[in-house]
């Protein structure tokens, strides 16, 4: 007796049955055949009866036709598809090295030493200093705008203003600077004295204080030095310092200002002739002469 088996039955290894994968069906003879048992027995015909289902002609039909599938790529068809595209969009941008064509990797080279470009530098400034014409340097010079008062009208400023400026002196190893001295009457101890200058016309000044000259006391006056100098962009000629003095006691202050005039200091540039151009052209007036009486 066979045994059907549903699918609810049927595990993920269980093999199905043959009734499951394909369907029967019955074929009946042929008309050859069909003749050559009509020429038997009656008696037999009915007892094959019985018998009919197993002599029929049975095949199996699957219940699904296999659908024709076409043959998938193999891995080796997709990576030469893969390769092939690749190269397609990276052509303008592959990399290439000379030892891959059959190239050299390294190419030497030897050059041959040259000078450096200081020492051509120096040659060349050396070359140029010959034909250059020699630059002149400036003398600097300061000149007060007023006149030093003699002792008999300086003692009598001082006992009528308490302050008044002595005299105002160049310094030697400073070309842009100048140093004066104040005298003062001895009126307080405590005393200072301040130089308010200016080389903007008063667009803008400074104070600065003067230093007591010890020994300097007669009894009756005392002294006070500074220093002034000229600084850029006032090194022009005619760059003028225009100062007063301001002179501190405990019973009050008093200035001096060269009779509301203030003191003035002017710079003054001068240039003297190279002594190396004035020798050749004396040689070449000498040249001249010669010439000349020949």
């Amino acid at each position: 007796m066979r045994h059907m088996h549903s699918s609810a039955d049927m595990s993920f290894l269980t093999i199905p049955s043959q009734e499951g994968l394909f369907k029967t069906i019955k074929t009946s003879k042929s008309d050859g055949e069909a003749e050559g048992s009509s020429r038997t027995d009656a008696a037999e015909e009915n007892d094959d009866e019985e018998d009919e289902d197993d002599t029929d002609d049975v095949r199996f039909i699957p219940r699904c036709s296999p659908v024709p599938r076409k043959r998938g790529a193999s891995i080796f068809d997709e990576t030469a598809e893969y390769m092939r595209i690749h190269q397609a969009l990276s052509a303008g941008k592959r990399v290439s090295f000379a030892d891959t064509t059959g190239g050299d990797l390294v190419d030497v080279r030897e050059f041959a030493a040259f000078d450096s470009d200081e020492e051509d530098t120096a040659k060349w400034q050396e070359e140029e200093a010959k034909y250059r014409k020699a630059e002149r340097e400036p003398t600097y010079r300061v000149h007060p705008e007023f006149h030093a008062p003699s002792v008999g009208v300086l003692l009598q400023a001082v006992r009528s203003n308490k302050v008044e400026v002595e005299r105002i002196s160049p310094l030697e190893d400073e070309p842009l600077a100048f140093s004066g001295v104040i005298r003062v009457l001895n009126i307080s101890f405590h005393k200072a004295v301040y130089i308010r200058s200016t080389m903007d016309s008063w667009g803008t000044y400074f104070d600065y204080p003067a230093e007591y000259v010890f020994g300097s006391n007669d009894g009756d006056t005392d002294q006070f030095s500074f220093k002034l100098s000229f600084a850029p962009p006032y090194t022009t000629h005619g760059s003028r310092i225009e100062f007063v003095v301001r002179y501190e006691t405990s019973v009050g202050d008093y200035w001096a200002n060269n009779f509301s005039m203030n003191y003035a200091v002017t710079l003054l540039l001068s240039y003297e002739d190279d002594p190396t151009q004035t020798t050749t052209h004396e040689e070449d007036q000498t040249v001249h002469k010669l010439i000349a009486i020949m």
